[in-house]
């Protein structure tokens, strides 16, 4: 599920899961895809940057690659060259275009294979793995820690991000993160842009899942709702993958 959120005027966010991309709009209740990993499987959200040029150019060409070359992207090492592709290109693309100097995007995902799961990430968009009813985060954040008060609210939150798939105004190496996972059925991963993360406390991101444990898609609509009950301050992004 993707949304604009309660504040903003367009959606620079974007997703892709497998062949599907969606970027540039809003859904009102989530998508469901079910998926025979037969091929290499990439599923993933980015986040184009706000207050930059572009951002929603940033993130969609970022999930097109994704989507493009997926099928064909068999581990770690071959994830890490796809990222550092899409950065050269969106730096491409601003020295051509020079309308979209500074567009970038963040970037996180899972490349699902047969016989493992790859998890990659550049900048703040999250992943987590539930695990036993617990949710952890898996992903590494490129940016300052939300500070979060004694109630459990976010008291404080920055937009500055460490690095990103293009955004800078000249180019800008990245270093991507990334790892293996861990996938015994029925084990769940939940993808989201800082528009959730930001907003609602990974305690509370763990409750809704575990109240929605045999629903995902009222689990994912339950997420949204909490992010957007909560200010709905930014884009918001919610995948939830199940293996």
């Amino acid at each position: 599920m993707t949304h604009r959120g309660a504040l903003r005027d367009a959606n620079e966010d974007a997703f892709v899961i497998g062949p599907l991309t969606a970027a540039g709009v809003d859904t009102l209740d989530p998508l469901v895809v079910d998926l025979v990993v037969q091929e290499p499987v990439v599923v993933a959200v980015a986040d184009g940057l706000g207050g930059h040029n572009a951002g929603e150019v940033a993130s969609a060409l970022a999930v097109r690659r994704l989507a493009e070359r997926g099928p064909r992207t068999t581990d770690a090492s071959q994830v890490l060259q796809l990222l550092l592709d899409i950065n050269a290109e969106l730096y491409e693309l601003a020295r051509t275009h020079p309308a979209h100097t500074g567009a970038g995007t963040t970037a996180v995902g899972l490349l699902v294979t047969h016989h493992e799961v790859t998890w990659f990430n550049v900048g703040d968009s999250r992943l987590y793995r539930e695990d036993g009813g617990y949710l952890g985060q898996v992903s590494v954040d490129d940016s300052p820690s939300t500070v979060w008060d004694d109630c459990g609210e976010p008291a404080t939150a920055t937009n500055i991000v460490l690095q990103t798939l293009g955004g800078a105004d000249r180019f800008e190496p990245v270093h991507p993160h990334s790892g293996t996972d861990v996938c015994p059925p029925g084990t769940r991963w939940l993808l989201c842009s800082d528009g959730l993360s930001d907003l609602v406390h990974a305690s509370e991101m763990e409750s809704l899942l575990a109240d929605n444990a045999g629903d995902d898609v009222r689990a994912v609509k339950a997420l949204w709702a909490a992010a957007m009950n909560a200010g709905g301050g930014d884009n918001i992004t919610v995948v939830l993958v199940r293996g």
